[in-house]
């Protein structure tokens, strides 16, 4: 009885230990599985109120009384951490930028071979657009969808580029994508920076792909 108790007193100030002197993320690296003898663990009587005492006073020091391995608690804080949604608020700060930028533009004239606010092309008008935001892009649309990251029409998001094949085959013609279905662009059918959407049957019966040079 004296050797049980002295175990106990052993455990009680390696629980006080742990809480002032190791910080909180390592002391959940303990298990109480670990800390409870097994011959503690399968005394019965009394010896099994005093587990249950054990692992509740453990759990409060600890901050936890869950005996799962230490390897799923801390796989479980990391997983917290890092959050996608962190990542794509980053994304859709920085494509809401663009879109901004791009929208300042409407009514500016189609002029082919433009590359200016005076007049542009498709693709003299987003590459204007990224270098206000300080992304570098090729000058032509074809050469624009060659880089960049892919990404399918069912997981747009807003500043994505999108690209059609109009007056030849292959990437011909490229706008911002908006969010709901629509995209900003430098329109020859419209002669001016315009909005449209992707459901339009023109669009749909041409588009391509997409690319997302935001990082």
């Amino acid at each position: 009885m004296k050797r049980y108790t002295q175990h106990i007193t052993l455990v009680l100030l390696l629980a006080v230990f742990t809480t002032l002197f190791i910080p909180a993320a390592p002391a959940q690296a303990f298990s109480l599985t670990d800390v409870v003898s097994p011959s503690t663990q399968n005394s019965g009587g009394s010896g099994g109120l005093l587990n249950i005492l054990l692992a509740l006073v453990l759990g409060k020091f600890l901050g936890s009384s869950d005996t799962s391995s230490s390897a799923n608690n801390i796989s479980s804080v990391l997983g917290a951490a890092v959050s996608p949604k962190t990542s794509n608020n980053a994304t859709d700060t920085k494509g809401a930028a663009i879109v901004k930028s791009a929208q300042k533009y409407m009514g500016v004239p189609y002029v082919w071979g433009g590359t200016t606010p005076d007049g542009w092309d498709c693709s003299g008008y987003t590459q204007y657009v990224m270098k206000e935001n300080g992304i570098s892009i090729p000058r032509t649309a074809a050469e624009q969808f060659s880089k960049g990251i892919a990404v399918e029409k069912a997981n747009l998001q807003v500043g994505d580029m999108v690209f059609f094949t109009t007056y030849k085959p292959g990437a011909s013609h490229v706008g911002f994508y908006m969010g709901d279905g629509k995209f900003i662009h430098a329109s020859s059918a419209a002669k001016e920076v315009a909005i449209n959407s992707l459901s339009e049957d023109y669009y749909t019966q041409r588009y391509i792909g997409a690319r997302r040079y935001i990082q």
